[in-house]
């Protein structure tokens, strides 16, 4: 399974696109439902959507996540950068083999890539501002040999996440620049293929404020409360969405209602089927506020 919720997503708002068409004639405009495929597989599924056109005419666009650890019957929505950007690098370093027992022979990449690792800490406690946010990850360190030969080359890749366009190029710069430096340091070659996909999802303040009036004004039966969020750690194809259009991303809680609620793509993840009613009204609520008769 995808562990994800989407899923769910599907689900509801196959309802939502029934339910619309039965009042389309009580509501002015039109209303566009998008299903999009690979969501979570760079460069993600919104882009190839783009461009066959379903942004054409659009002046707002909403979506919904349902958030396993967010508590069901609550409504979460947050105005402006929201979700982090994200970017993958991948860095080959090349040495030159040899054995244990003559080290002064060889050229050891194993050295010079553990070196650009530890370096590479010291970009979020050192170049990034305290007050933003930046995580840099080592995923894969491939160095995997024999006890007493040295490695001739490595391969390491890394996930990196940030909170602005700006703290993105400062990230970037400091892990191009440690990849570069490992050059002259260790006399190794070093190849970096670094990539920027997801952006920022920047929920446009003007939008996510009449999301939020109109959730409040509706008193959904099994909505408790619309509650502002925390910024979010992962990164959502969304974002290129909003690039293009104004709109708000918002989630809705869907924690089980016994046991403890596993994080997305977690092996147990599971969510309060609940949610999915909520999410189909709730969108509807928010696609009415949209189409009450105003120009659109």
């Amino acid at each position: 399974m995808h562990a994800c919720g989407h899923d769910g997503h599907t689900a509801y708002m196959l309802v939502l696109a029934q339910v619309l068409a039965e009042v389309k004639d009580q509501l002015k405009g039109t209303i566009k439902v998008i299903h999009q495929p690979a969501e979570e597989t760079p460069p993600g599924g919104a882009i190839g959507m783009i461009k066959a056109g379903v942004l054409d005419g659009v002046d707002a666009i909403i979506g919904i996540h349902v958030m396993s650890n967010m508590k069901t019957g609550h409504i979460y929505y947050r105005s402006g950068n929201t979700q982090t950007g994200r970017s993958y690098f991948k860095l080959v370093v090349q040495g030159k083999g040899g054995h244990g027992s003559s080290p002064h022979l060889a050229n050891d990449a194993i050295v010079a890539a553990s070196s650009f690792v530890m370096n590479l800490q010291t970009i979020v406690s050192r170049r990034i501002n305290p007050f933003d946010a930046a995580s840099v990850t080592i995923g894969n360190f491939d160095g995997k040999g024999s006890f007493n030969v040295i490695k001739d080359a490595v391969t390491v890749e890394g996930d990196v996440r940030t909170m602005s366009p700006e703290t993105r190029e400062i990230v970037e710069n400091g892990v191009r620049a440690f990849a570069e430096g490992l050059e002259t340091s260790y006399g190794v070659t070093s190849k970096l293929e670094y990539k920027n996909d997801y952006p920022v999802l920047y929920n446009d303040p003007e939008v996510t404020e009449q999301v939020r009036q109109a959730l409040e004004a509706a008193s959904i039966p099994e909505v408790e409360e619309v509650l502002e969020t925390a910024p979010q750690p992962p990164s959502e194809d969304f974002a290129y969405y909003l690039e293009k259009v104004p709109g708000c991303f918002f989630y809705v809680g869907a924690s089980p209602e016994s046991g403890e609620a596993y994080p997305h793509h977690h092996p147990k993840f599971d969510i309060n089927e609940k949610s999915l009613i909520i999410s189909a009204k709730a969108m509807a609520t928010v696609v009415a506020s949209f189409c009450d008769g105003s120009e659109t």
